[in-house]
């Protein structure tokens, strides 16, 4: 006759513990031979996302990460810290899933009313993911869970701003508390098409006025790159720099460009969340919507450029671009009737398209 026996166990709770599933527990308690790979070490999930943290701090000195990068990281990682610990105090990493960020997500917007872009949920699964890699790798996981946090497709080309709407954010920043450095910068980033965090890591001497040459240094990826100066840029941002305390550039200046301390100092330089809130706050004012970011500046610059007849190569160069591919998706925003001339066509009448516009 066959006994039952009872135990207080929870089965649950125990296939979580080990990371396998309750069929692989079958086969452990009924002596099959089928092979379970349990993880060599055990730890709570705070703990390997503080490893993982760590390890991040280690790629950024070894100039694996740029700074710029490990900051995003660090400020959504930081924030699952939070929210695990607030919500889900004893999760592990098998037990995390997509739902659990978009939750985090969700409740964390600096938009109640507005969701979230494509492009930003996938900037923090792809953070997730990096994670899951890493634990596995390090042997904290049996098998590779990054398939539970998905990235969208998106096929939104870019958006870039018309001439109308160019002449509405500047003079809208020029209205706003030192305009007159909120402009320059706005009109730096048209006439140059930097990244945000390029433009608040310039140097004074960055913006070499006797070469005629701005010098990007570690931008996306720690490439460094030069970008000409054009005329209309270079009478803004002197006047912003004689403004603020430097009434005549010189190679000698090692201050930040645009900085929040005037002077021949400036060792405060603008955050790039202060930028992105000013741009946020010029296009809500007229009605431009979450598709529009301050990058758009950076997509009006590259589809000017191509209309005005840059060649291709000359744009990858200005806009730091690896692959070929990335400054072609610009080419879809042009009229298929101005491709050919947009290719044969050089030079880059850019000062009076800013003279025009501002």
């Amino acid at each position: 006759m066959a006994i039952k026996k009872q135990t207080n166990l929870d089965y649950e709770l125990l296939v979580n513990e080990l990371g396998i599933t309750i069929e692989e527990l079958r086969n452990i308690v009924e002596n099959k031979n089928h092979y379970i790979s349990v993880p060599q070490q055990h730890m709570s999930f705070v703990q390997i996302l503080d490893e993982y943290i760590c390890n991040l701090k280690k790629l950024e000195g070894t100039n694996k990460r740029t700074s710029t990068t490990l900051i995003t990281y660090l400020n959504f990682l930081n924030r699952v810290k939070n929210f695990v610990n607030e919500k889900h105090r004893d999760i592990t990493l098998y037990q995390l899933n997509e739902e659990i960020i978009l939750t985090l997500l969700e409740s964390s917007s600096p938009r109640k009313d507005n969701k979230l872009s494509i492009n930003t949920v996938n900037k923090y699964m792809a953070i997730i993911r990096n994670l899951y890699k890493f634990a596995f790798e390090k042997g904290y996981l049996d098998k590779d869970l990054r398939y539970r946090f998905s990235l969208n497709s998106v096929t939104t080309l870019p958006r870039y701003l018309s001439d109308s709407q160019i002449k509405n954010v500047l003079n809208g920043a020029l209205q706003k508390t030192y305009g007159y450095r909120k402009r320059a910068m706005l009109i730096f980033l048209l006439g140059t098409g930097c990244r945000v965090s390029e433009l608040t890591n310039l140097k004074v001497s960055d913006f070499n006025v006797d070469e005629g040459l701005i010098f990007i240094r570690k931008g996306k990826g720690n490439k460094e790159r030069y970008i000409p100066i054009f005329k209309e840029v270079k009478t803004a941002v002197l006047h912003y720099l004689k403004l603020s305390g430097v009434t005549q550039w010189n190679s000698d200046l090692k201050g930040y460009l645009f900085c929040q301390d005037e002077g021949l100092i400036r060792e405060k330089k603008v955050l790039e969340r202060s930028v992105q809130k000013l741009v946020r706050d010029l296009f809500d004012s007229i009605d431009l919507g979450l598709d529009f970011t301050v990058h758009s500046f950076r997509h009006t610059f590259a589809v000017k450029c191509l209309k005005a007849g840059i060649k291709k190569p000359f744009l990858m160069q200005m806009m730091g671009h690896e692959d070929p591919k990335t400054t072609s998706i610009y080419t879809q925003l042009i009229p298929k009737d101005l491709k050919e001339q947009v290719m044969n066509h050089y030079p880059f009448p850019f000062e009076e398209l800013l003279n025009d516009l501002i």
